[in-house]
């Protein structure tokens, strides 16, 4: 299509649960037949998304960080948790998509005389030719239909296998399918090493532990940390973690070293007072928002007879099985840092099943 050809405005709706490079290959179609196009990102309160963390809002977010700087292209949310269920609620949710369409044509700066929906569905045409043409009579209603076979891939497909499925999956979404495992131990158990090795293993990123950062940073020694200090590294921590997990450079598994639950035994092994429950509510809401796949605990290592290291130990696991995370947990039992490694690679290949790489 050349430039004369183009067409006003182009409209592509759905749920994207996920955006894969199916749906991203008919958002550029949209773009490049229109002058302008609305990528309409729809869905409801514990819809297919929630599963996998893809709440409605998470989508949105993930299709703008996509779409960022994209000067031909809008994304807009429309929330259908106050109407009936499809195929119930056609009436209400055509007045919706009336009012967000409305709203993105107000944001233009030319006139729209004709819209262009592409759609995967049959059974979408008729009420939206028919809605439309009778809503806004001044303009032409268009309806491309999108061959789903060309899109190879359907949200389906890939919410079932989305390890297998990872390329097909458009980069800030992949964030909902990966796979985290964090790494757990007390001090010199070598759990920093076996989570740099793993993730050489599977060529993917990692976390460090932030409070070394914090510490360094600060020019604090670990025994003279405060209440202020272990909110802070509490915090670091789980952004830290966030912050790789979403990075460009995880592939399909991410290896944390340590977590907040980490900073709250820290606390509890040390607080004084009151401390401990100032900021156990805080840790406990920040705990909850993770979501781990696995979690490899290594003990002291032999020899290591230290009071210190068996109570944190005891405490590593107290806290697992208060989070309900016992059954995703796992000691490694081997007597040497390569039996270690064996077994936590053989587990991670477990949880990756048919998706890993080699």
């Amino acid at each position: 299509m050349g430039d004369t050809d183009m067409r006003d405005l182009g409209i592509y709706f759905g749920t994207f649960a996920p955006c894969h490079v199916g749906h991203f290959e008919q958002i550029v179609r949209a773009k490049r037949e229109n002058r302008h196009a609305l990528v309409i990102v729809s869905g409801y309160e514990g819809d297919r998304g929630n599963t996998y963390g893809m709440s409605l809002d998470n989508r949105i977010k993930a299709m703008r960080q996509l779409l960022r700087n994209d000067e031909n292209v809008s994304v807009i949310k429309l929330d259908e948790t106050d109407i009936p269920r499809y195929p119930h609620g056609w009436e209400p949710w055509l007045e919706m998509l009336a009012e967000k369409i409305s709203g993105g044509i107000g944001n233009l700066d030319f006139k729209v005389e004709e819209m262009t929906y592409y759609v995967g569905e049959e059974e979408y045409i008729d009420p939206l030719r028919n809605f439309f043409d009778e809503r806004w009579s001044g303009i032409n209603t268009r309806i491309t239909m999108v061959d789903r076979k060309i899109l190879g891939i359907s949200g389906t497909s890939i919410r079932e296998e989305p390890i297998l499925n990872w390329d097909y999956v458009t980069r800030p979404f992949r964030r909902f399918f990966v796979q985290n495992v964090l790494v757990m131990g007390a001090p010199s158990t070598g759990k920093s090493s076996l989570v740099q090795d793993l993730a050489r293993r599977y060529s993917t990123s990692y976390s460090t532990e932030y409070a070394k950062e914090y510490r360094a940073s600060q020019h604090v020694a670990a025994d003279e940390l405060d209440v202020k200090d272990l909110h802070a590294v509490g915090i670091g921590q789980f952004e830290n973690n966030k912050r790789n997990i979403h990075s460009p450079g995880t592939r399909k598994v991410f290896f944390a070293d340590t977590d907040v639950m980490m900073t709250k035994i820290y606390m509890k092994m040390h607080a004084v007072g009151d401390e401990f429950h100032q900021l156990k509510s805080v840790f406990d809401y920040f705990i909850a928002l993770q979501n781990w796949s696995l979690v490899l605990v290594l003990p002291p290592r032999e020899g290591d007879g230290s009071e210190y290291s068996a109570t944190m130990h005891q405490m590593i696991l107290e806290e697992l099985e208060q989070q309900e995370l016992k059954d995703v947990t796992h000691i490694l039992e081997g007597e040497s840092y390569r039996d270690q490694y064996q077994e936590a690679h053989s587990l991670v290949d477990q949880i990756l099943k048919g998706g890993k790489d080699n």
